[in-house]
């Protein structure tokens, strides 16, 4: 097969599984930028190449787009409502005092909305995100988090540590997520670390490895923003396939010919043959096995 003239690539190791989508997750977005764009991995894993078929189908345009573009979960209103509810409720706690049966639904039901809720990603991608709404006993959707984690803060804690950042190096890029804007209420909440997705398999350090626990302890430790973020917008099409019979084991299937991002994630998920494949785990991140993180991930067969 003749590949096309790739507009643009980025170094890559797919046998981290977080690193392995979000090269999925920047073909996706090629695909929203300019239709028609195809995605392929060299044959050594190394790196991913995009080609646009655009003249101006860079990744610097790309990285761009995605760093400067509306993402969106609650809504202002709705936020403003829930920081009330908050309020009022920690307010008539101190005076032995409850909020109504009708604002305590309320108040649930916004911070579930917010913890687990779809979110969009707006113009001029025009995406949305909801592949984690699944029940607690499906294992099919390869989720990290749980508890009080809120997906869109998240989400655009990384948007935000990408604005102006050179997209050379884009996987490699590090840093310590920040509260979003508009989730700050004081003056020293620009400080406040946010926790990552744990997509990126360089990111996990177990507590007995580490000494001790980094969500305990409120360490702040970097996150790599552009494979956090992309690889959540890649897991909406591109999906890795669960080991059946094999609690928190997927698998993924790499491509080395150039593929729309229509026709790639059947490859992945191992529907139709493509080159090598590639097991990795969920790893616990606590002994009360609420929190997960990708795991490195070990080929299993296929092409060389």
């Amino acid at each position: 097969m003749t590949c096309p003239r790739p507009s643009f690539s980025v170094a890559v190791d797919v046998a981290n599984p977080g690193q392995f989508f979000a090269c999925c997750g920047l073909l996706e977005l090629a695909h929203r930028l300019w239709p028609g764009a195809e995605g392929w991995f060299s044959r050594d894993g190394s790196t991913f190449f995009v080609a646009t078929g655009d003249a101006h189908g860079t990744l610097a345009r790309l990285v761009d787009e995605l760093s400067k573009c509306k993402i969106t979960g609650l809504n202002q209103e709705q936020r403003r409502e829930r920081d009330i509810l908050e309020e009022r409720r920690r307010q008539l706690k101190k005076a032995g005092q409850r909020l109504s049966r009708d604002d305590e639904a309320r108040r649930n039901e916004l911070g579930d909305l917010a913890r687990t809720g779809p979110v969009q990603v707006e113009a001029p991608f025009g995406i949305l995100l909801d592949w984690w709404q699944t029940s607690e006993d499906d294992q099919s959707a390869p989720k990290t988090w749980a508890g009080r984690q809120e997906i869109h803060k998240i989400a655009t804690a990384a948007q935000e540590a990408l604005v102006d950042r050179a997209s050379s190096g884009l996987f490699d890029y590090a840093c310590v997520l920040r509260l979003p804007h508009d989730y700050r209420k004081g003056r020293a909440d620009h400080k406040k670390a946010v926790e990552p997705f744990y997509f990126d398999a360089r990111r996990f350090a177990h507590p007995l490895d580490a000494g001790f626990s980094l969500d305990v302890q409120d360490a702040e430790t970097v996150a790599h923003p552009a494979v956090e973020l992309l690889c959540l917008i890649a897991l909406q099409r591109f999906r890795p396939s669960a080991v059946k019979g094999q609690k928190w084991l997927f698998e993924y299937t790499m491509w080395s010919g150039p593929l729309p991002a229509a026709v790639a994630p059947a490859v992945v998920c191992g529907v139709v043959a493509g080159d090598r494949r590639y097991r990795f785990p969920l790893v616990f991140r606590d002994d009360q096995k609420r929190y997960k993180a990708f795991g490195l991930a070990t080929p299993i067969g296929g092409g060389q």
